[in-house]
């Protein structure tokens, strides 16, 4: 699978994250969602030659190299902390449905944000 594959599987996660969601069903949405963030990382892996697309690259290998690199716009290692915990709250959630319903809304908007800014951050490394 390539780049633009695994982006376009990351905006149908998303989507369908969104509607269930809605539907109330937080704990589906909430794994569709880390299923977005995930395939983001898998085609930022593959832009910065971090995996050869055969094996799924290390998230933490990703991050670490995205959370080392400052750009124009960006300061990344903020970026990456703060959405890596949010996405990994909810993939705990779809698991162990420990977040308390209030929490829901804050970790969701967080998650969503850390998408924005990956895409922002795949698309400015293809820029430059």
């Amino acid at each position: 699978m390539g780049e633009q594959e695994h982006l376009e599987l990351a905006r149908r996660l998303a989507e369908l994250s969104d509607r269930l969601y809605q539907d109330g069903d937080d704990v589906a949405a909430a794994e569709m969602l880390w299923g977005a963030v995930n395939r983001i990382i898998n085609a930022i892996a593959l832009q910065h030659r971090l995996s050869d697309g055969r094996t799924p690259p290390r998230r933490g290998v990703v991050l670490h190299h995205l959370a080392s690199r400052h750009t124009d716009d960006y300061q990344t290692d903020d970026i990456v902390q703060r959405g890596r915990f949010a996405a990994g709250a909810l993939h705990g959630h779809f698991y162990n449905s420990h977040l308390a319903p209030a929490e829901l809304p804050q970790h969701f908007a967080n998650t969503q944000s850390f998408i924005t800014d990956l895409l922002n951050l795949y698309h400015q490394h293809n820029r430059q």
